[in-house]
């Protein structure tokens, strides 16, 4: 793989599995140098040990917990002072709690906004700092394809990433006048443990392609879940320069399961 992003300095968030390791895979081998974050501090470290051997002096981790927004801006202004101005956000992380709107308790809503909304705002907030003074840099927000789409029993979650769309495209305006650019994707069915969270005896693979009517969810019209490569592959796509007129987008990668809404 090129090395495209050689010696640029990247804050990755919800670095211990799924689409953010894979994404995390995916940086090293393009040469960043990568501040891995995650809840998990423990898992993360554990899963991304062969590539700190394979990549030495690329990669760091760290524990980063987004449901506190104001913990998040002092300890990214604590790592630009430690470790210099990052060129590079990606926000990986996010959580999923399944249930009714009509029952679900309060603080499982709030909790769900708070990393998925608030938390990634704040993140955003802490690199656009310094990203302002430099008028250089780069944001990339993994949303869902359920920002804009009603899905049964994730009414949380998809409120939640639409609330954070909305948030990273109004943040992108304000940056655009300075060369920053800010950019969503969002994926689909992909697989990964959120996405298994929701499989069970009945309901698996096949259906989740065929798509269900009684649940109002549509199909995959190319007939196959995204991998979290696929995922990866595009968020780096949007960090390069192939991508360097492109900002204020939302990249839907879902095997047009919402036609393209």
């Amino acid at each position: 793989m090129e090395k495209f992003l050689k010696q640029q300095h990247v804050l990755l968030t919800g670095a211990a599995k799924g689409i953010g390791f894979s994404t995390l895979e995916h940086l090293l081998q393009s040469g960043a140098k990568v501040l891995a974050t995650d809840i998990d501090e423990q898992l993360l470290a554990s899963h991304s040990a062969v590539l700190a051997e394979q990549y030495p002096g690329q990669l760091r981790v760290a524990k980063l917990d987004l449901s506190q927004p104001e913990q998040v801006k002092q300890r990214i202004a604590q790592w630009v002072t430690e470790l210099g101005e990052f060129d590079h956000l990606v926000s990986c992380a996010g959580i999923l709690h399944l249930g009714s709107l009509c029952d679900m308790p309060s603080e499982q809503i709030e909790q769900t906004f708070m990393v998925n909304s608030f938390g990634v705002l704040a993140a955003m907030q802490g690199v656009a700092k310094c990203m302002k003074l430099r008028r250089k840099g780069n944001i990339v927000v993994v949303g869902s394809n359920a920002a804009n789409t009603p899905r049964a029993n994730m009414g949380a979650y998809a409120a939640s990433k639409s609330a954070l769309h909305m948030l990273v495209k109004s943040m992108g305006i304000e940056l655009a006048p300075l060369g920053i650019r800010c950019n969503l994707v969002s994926p689909g069915s992909t697989r990964t443990e959120m996405q298994l969270k929701l499989w069970h005896e009945n309901y698996g693979e096949e259906q989740v392609i065929a798509g269900d009517a009684k649940q109002f969810r549509l199909g995959i019209p190319l007939n196959k879940i995204a991998e979290p490569a696929d995922i990866a592959q595009s968020i780096l796509f949007l960090m390069s320069d192939a991508a360097n007129h492109i900002t204020l987008h939302d990249l839907r990668i879902d095997g047009g399961a919402t036609l393209d809404h």
